[in-house]
């Protein structure tokens, strides 16, 4: 006669259960980590595209850099409009860890700002304000500001063009149309630079928050690294140095 199986007692039960659960803790972090630095890798091909295409404009337009925003007449002109004959697919301007960081149709609506059609209506990346004027005699802005020319930088290895990023709204420790970093890969950002390399730069949380133009919570986020960024909530600025050879960061005009 076959002997009775003997089952698990309940305290063997909740061990097995206890040990599964301790390794779970421990490997879907891993997991997480693993499936972000994907979409990292993913965003860098983006951010290379971005400053691939934007350098072609610069060549064909004499060494002059796009402008941010300007008035084209019935529409308002973006960055944006002014890559898209390089670009010809929109899904290069979204992240794919955070795809919809800004709703462009919903922000210049909220601004009352008409776009053209075919505008993006999701974009992840800011750019460098400092790098792409608004353009002289600005009706939008009030800016009077000539277009940056490529010849004009001093340091294009160490100056941002492209950023992971939000446009942000009045309020926390932002101002109007500030674009601060969003370290959504791991508390790393990605950038890509005048020279045309892209690099991750590391920053860490304030624990401070704003709105964006479209209504969004958004985190301020400071850069970590060394160099021309160092303490900054933003990619902004066009890195020159001092006499005595420390980094100064601002606007050219």
């Amino acid at each position: 006669m076959r002997a009775k199986g003997r089952g698990f007692t309940l305290i063997e039960l909740l061990v097995v259960i206890a040990i599964i659960a301790i390794l779970a803790a421990i490997l879907f972090p891993v997991f997480a980590r693993a499936r972000e630095k994907a979409r990292q890798s993913s965003c860098m091909s983006n951010l290379k595209q971005l400053a691939t295409c934007t350098l072609m404009y610069v060549q064909d337009y004499d060494e002059t850099f796009p402008m941010s925003i300007y008035w084209g007449g019935t529409f308002a002109v973006t960055f944006y409009h002014e890559l898209d004959p390089y670009i010809k697919n929109q899904q290069v301007y979204q992240c794919p860890s955070k795809p919809r960081a800004l709703n462009v149709l919903t922000a210049f609506s909220n601004l009352g700002i008409p776009l053209p059609p075919g505008t993006p209506q999701y974009v992840s990346y800011m750019f460098n304000y400092a790098l792409f004027e608004d353009g002289p005699n600005n009706v939008l802005t009030g800016a009077n500001h000539p277009p940056i020319k490529l010849a004009e930088i001093p340091f294009p290895p160490d100056t941002v063009m492209v950023y992971d990023g939000h446009l942000a709204a009045q309020g926390g420790p932002f101002n109007l149309f500030d674009s601060p970093i969003d370290a959504r890969h791991n508390d790393m950002v990605d950038a890509n630079y005048v020279d045309g390399h892209t690099k991750v730069v590391k920053a860490r949380a304030t624990g401070a928050a704003g709105r964006s133009l479209d209504g969004q919570t958004i985190y301020q986020y400071v850069v970590l690294d060394e160099g021309p960024y160092k303490g900054y909530d933003e990619l902004w600025g066009i890195p020159r140095k001092d006499a005595a050879g420390n980094w100064i960061n601002g606007s050219l005009r």
